[in-house]
């Protein structure tokens, strides 16, 4: 199978709901730094596209002058809503391709010769998550306003990666779907929608909140610990109570 970025992009317009969990143009971006993280823990180049970053730069410089900002930002001012802008994203990306028909290229580019043993794999996602960076500069990656859901879509551009590249059941592919197992059965209200919603959700649409609530319950997932057990945060507020109680009974 022959994959590209226009035929990665054009696959997330047909049904946005599985790739980014909605219709939302400011997580394509974080969808493929996912998708280009797989491809690279698995010793894969990076992906071809059909028209070049530098020209599709300067066909975009040339329709918005001095704009510091990327297409997605602009699509969000003119649009009402990230829905409308998503559309509007892809519009402008039609009109790239069809502006910039001489300069398209032809993509040959296939997989290369995969070693299907994990122990082939650079990086996992799950280690990657853990890392320093992200964790604790976590806008450099997904911007000020959309930390959980450009998480998300960057997990699930890692685990359609791997799917693209043939692997299947890899650990983190069997680590998230379970993680998110453990979650449907920890909070049955939210059963069936995706983590970075019902992260969002008890974090009262925090996002450093949410980002702390994600990480939290991985540890625990991870650690082993039963979707039933009382959270770190619980027992520390509990802890703080208990203690507060008990400095003023010695009062």
């Amino acid at each position: 199978m022959i994959i590209n970025y226009e035929s990665v992009l054009y696959r997330i317009r047909e049904n946005p709901n599985e790739h980014l969990g909605r219709r939302s143009v400011s997580d394509i971006e974080s969808y493929f730094v996912g998708y280009e993280l797989a491809r690279s823990f698995w010793n894969q180049s990076e992906m071809s596209r059909r028209i070049s970053r530098e020209r599709f730069k300067k066909w975009f410089d040339s329709k918005v002058h001095l704009s510091r900002q990327n297409m997605a930002s602009f699509c969000l001012l003119l649009a009402e809503d990230e829905s409308q802008a998503f559309d509007l994203y892809f519009e402008l990306y039609d009109a790239a391709l069809e502006e910039c028909k001489a300069d398209l290229m032809i993509s040959n580019q296939k997989p290369s010769l995969i070693n299907f043993d994990e122990s082939a794999k650079s990086k996992t996602l799950i280690s990657f998550l853990f890392e320093a960076p992200i964790r604790e500069k976590t806008a450099l990656y997904f911007g000020n306003h959309r930390w959980i859901t450009g998480l998300w879509a960057m997990c699930n551009g890692f685990l359609w990666a791997e799917k693209d590249l043939g692997i299947d059941n890899s650990s983190d592919a069997i680590n998230m779907e379970l993680f998110q197992h453990w979650l449907d059965e920890r909070y049955p209200i939210a059963k069936g929608r995706t983590w970075d919603r019902l992260f969002d959700f008890l974090a009262l649409h925090y996002q450093a909140n949410a980002l702390k609530e994600f990480y939290e319950h991985l540890e625990m997932f991870l650690e082993g610990d039963s979707p039933d057990e009382t959270s770190k945060t619980i027992e520390e507020i509990v802890k703080n109570a208990l203690d507060d109680l008990n400095k003023e009974n010695g009062k």
